[in-house]
């Protein structure tokens, strides 16, 4: 057999070794981001060096940085089974943490493609701490690094996933955030039903629901509201209709757009409002399908009712937070539209 004929994976008959890289020909190509952050302590004295930028091989922070953002580009060079992807953004930072005694690392990676760059984020890390490593070891020998892990990753059928020890942005990053996105619903009276018979029973818990809340809340708008009901048509009318009351200016509706018999939410939305717009349905599954084919077969859309809009999503946490996500700079000129506003 020649070399152009190996399409199984590689085995060694007498270690009984197997190995073989992931087939991801099937999956669709997704925006795809990841995290990684590690620290690296030191003695007052060499931590003066770094700072200072005094150490004999030079300024360690610029070149670490450096040799973070080289090794992202080399990660399946290093790790047999990682696949090649075409890196879009990696950012190495490097920040000195005086109270410590040590430098923080962190390096964040973005690509569009059909596998996640998660490694790609932890080689830069590791490396940019070798680095400085490497440049300060010859004045302090005793060096530690630690705290090596993936803080973060978007993307794929998985979506969101933060490490539950990872403390994602200080008080001023995310003051700084929150400053940015301030404009976006600042001021929109917003609320969130969830309909799920197996949730508004107890049996299971909301996870879809707060996805949408702390969607709100992170683009400033204001909660009136966040309300568990059963897959039942007149108390979803119900709920709307007093959500529209107590003056909901955007509802999101998780759950009960799918196949099931039980599957009531459009049709009860559709049953009590002015006007459908199919559109935003229409790219929820063209957004969806990248990530789960699956998502064609959801009946998402989007309704008027009175001055108020209505996003129905799926009940999937992924869909409600790549929906929401998806649609971030929509919902504020269809907001605008929906009060009277020009298309302009």
């Amino acid at each position: 057999m020649d070399r152009h004929e190996t399409s199984q994976p590689w085995a060694d008959s007498e270690t009984n070794l197997h190995f073989q890289m992931v087939n991801v020909a099937e999956k669709s190509l997704t925006k795809r981001k990841a995290e990684a952050t590690g620290t690296i302590r030191m003695s007052n004295e060499a931590f003066s060096l770094v700072r200072d930028k005094k150490l004999p091989k030079g300024d360690a922070l610029a070149l670490a940085e450096m040799a973070g953002i080289s090794a992202a580009k080399q990660t399946a060079n290093l790790l047999p089974l990682c696949h090649p992807l075409p890196l879009e953004l990696v950012q190495v930072k490097c920040s000195l943490e005086e109270a410590h005694q040590s430098v923080r690392v962190q390096c964040v990676v973005a690509t569009t493609a059909k596998t996640g760059v998660e490694m790609e984020a932890l080689t830069g890390a590791s490396v940019a701490l070798l680095c400085l490593y490497d440049l300060i070891k010859m004045v302090d020998p005793a060096l530690v690094v630690e705290q090596v892990r993936l803080n973060y990753k978007n993307g794929g059928k998985n979506g969101h996933w933060n490490h539950p020890e990872s403390n994602l942005e200080s008080k001023v990053d995310r003051s700084k955030k929150e400053s940015l996105l301030a404009p976006l619903l600042l001021g929109v009276k917003c609320s969130v039903v969830t309909i799920s018979d197996r949730v508004s029973q107890g049996f299971s818990q909301d996870a879809a629901g707060p996805i949408a809340v702390n969607w709100f809340n992170e683009h400033r708008a204001t909660l009136l509201d966040s309300s568990l009901v059963p897959d039942e048509k007149v108390r979803i009318q119900s709920v709307v209709r007093d959500l529209i009351k107590q003056g909901s200016q955007l509802i999101v509706t998780t759950g009960g757009t799918g196949m099931g018999p039980r599957d009531v939410t459009i049709q009860a939305l559709q049953e009590i409002s002015t006007k459908e717009i199919r559109g935003i349905g229409e790219f929820l599954r063209q957004e969806g399908s990248k990530v789960k084919r699956t998502s064609w077969l959801s009946s998402s859309t989007a309704f008027i009712i009175d001055k108020t809009l209505i996003l129905a999503l799926p009940g999937s946490p992924n869909a409600v937070f790549q929906g929401l996500t998806s649609l971030t700079h929509l919902i504020p000129h269809a907001l605008h539209i929906t009060n009277g506003g020009n298309h302009g």
